[in-house]
């Protein structure tokens, strides 16, 4: 017989992939449940309402994320950055429920939404620099956050399609390392042309 503590965690698997295919709004408690394999008023042994539930999927998809951009502070360099930037991008091919629920509350633009920006991505962005103080990361800014951002959700999101498009898996490792040395690239442009710009600035 499953003890409490795997019930919980059973819970929680199926509804994070629920949260994931359909969003939070149109998952219920009593769905959650019967794919379980319990009635609705078991779920409440476990969670008080079906938004707790939501909040801990996002606590065990999200709180690896927060580590692996705790020290993206703005006096990185960009060696720390392409690290921490391939540690995210890992994640998510990991588990791309992660990506699919942003995008589902982002589209929702309900609680959850307040609850992904309030609780995990300001946190995740709370590092930003400001280029008039910090000039030397001056890169490390809104824009520049917001399109990386996209391009590693995107990627996510998209794979799908974008097997059926191109006949290739891109969550699989080659198709990931690839991903992944494509925008340590980038950041790579990054570094020459703001190191250029830097000398040309100086005169150097």
């Amino acid at each position: 017989m499953a003890t409490r503590r795997n019930t919980k965690e059973l819970i929680l698997d199926i509804a994070e992939d629920l949260f994931a295919q359909q969003g939070f709004g149109a998952t219920s408690v009593s769905e959650i449940a019967s794919q379980v394999g319990i009635s609705s008023p078991g779920i409440y042994k476990h969670f008080s309402n079906k938004l707790d539930i939501y909040e801990q999927v996002c606590q065990r998809l999200f709180a690896p994320l927060a580590d692996a951009t705790r020290g993206m502070a703005a006096e990185a360099d960009f060696a720390e950055t392409r690290k921490q930037i391939h540690q995210v991008m890992s994640h998510l091919a990991t588990k791309p429920n992660t990506a699919r629920i942003v995008q589902h509350a982002t589209l929702a633009r309900d609680e959850t939404l307040d609850l992904l920006s309030d609780r995990w991505y300001r946190k995740f962005f709370s590092t930003i620099s400001d280029p008039a103080s910090n000039p030397e990361k001056e890169w490390i800014n809104v824009p520049t956050a917001m399109a990386f951002h996209c391009m590693i959700l995107g990627y996510v999101t998209l794979a799908p399609l974008h097997h059926s498009i191109f006949g290739v898996d891109p969550l699989q490792p080659e198709q990931l390392e690839a991903q992944l040395q494509f925008q340590q690239n980038m950041v790579d442009g990054l570094s020459t042309l703001v190191h250029r710009s830097h000398k040309e600035s100086s005169g150097h």
